[in-house]
């Protein structure tokens, strides 16, 4: 291959990779940025549909924590933890969270970005507890707590059972409850709505008790036929 096709392969490829990322612009195109701290694959899914992801290192080479509309801590290590809670910006992830926060920005963490939580009691109580203190400590700071997203998957196929036994026939007509046999507190007291002080009941009728008390208060003389 020549020079001049050289160029020529090099020149299309460059322009097909300008036109890929002049699509994915244009599909981002007025969407608010998030810049995300941590883990990009965890990031919610409606937050993850909602917003353009950014990670840290966008930050780093703009310098620009006002080039987002929102952050989201999806992990930390124990040291950046500790950095923010104590305001101390010594890592970029400490700087981009400490640095929106004092911009008044909305900053929210997602339940597994606390590292040491996985280690609840089984850790050294008195060390566990100094880990949390800063993990509370960035909450008191306004930053606010996503409860873990769930991801539902698909309902596992129905199996036939190995043994199934063969199917009973219902008598017909026991499905259905005969309200002249049975009288309950509800069937009582539709019968006193109406009024009457004298009410005849099948012989075979059941009432129950809660119904018999109906028809006591109400005066109502029961009789059978």
């Amino acid at each position: 291959m020549d020079e001049i096709m050289m160029k020529q392969v090099v020149e299309a490829v460059l322009r097909e990779l300008q036109a890929g990322k002049d699509t994915a612009s244009a599909c981002t195109e007025g969407m608010d940025r998030l810049l995300v701290v941590g883990d990009m694959n965890t990031v919610p899914p409606d937050l993850a549909r909602d917003y353009v992801l950014l990670p840290v290192k966008d930050y780093v080479e703009y310098g620009n924590i006002r080039r987002y509309q929102k952050i989201l801590i999806t992990s930390l290590s124990l040291t950046q933890m500790s950095d923010i809670a104590q305001g101390r910006d010594g890592s970029p992830e400490a700087c981009a969270v400490i640095t929106g926060l004092l911009n008044g920005m909305e900053v929210c963490i997602t339940e597994n970005a606390f590292p040491h939580r996985k280690y609840a009691g089984k850790s050294s109580s008195r060390l566990y507890e100094v880990i949390e203190n800063n993990a509370r400590m960035l909450q008191s700071f306004g930053i606010k707590l996503l409860k873990e997203s769930r991801i539902v998957s698909d309902p596992a196929p129905v199996r036939s059972p190995k043994y199934q036994a063969p199917p009973v026939e219902v008598p017909v007509g026991t499905a259905c409850v005969n309200s002249d046999r049975l009288i309950t507190e509800a069937v009582a007291c539709a019968l006193a709505a109406g009024g009457e002080k004298d009410i005849c009941l099948s012989r075979d009728a059941i009432v129950t008790p809660s119904a018999w008390d109906i028809f006591r208060q109400k005066g109502i003389n029961v009789t059978r036929q």
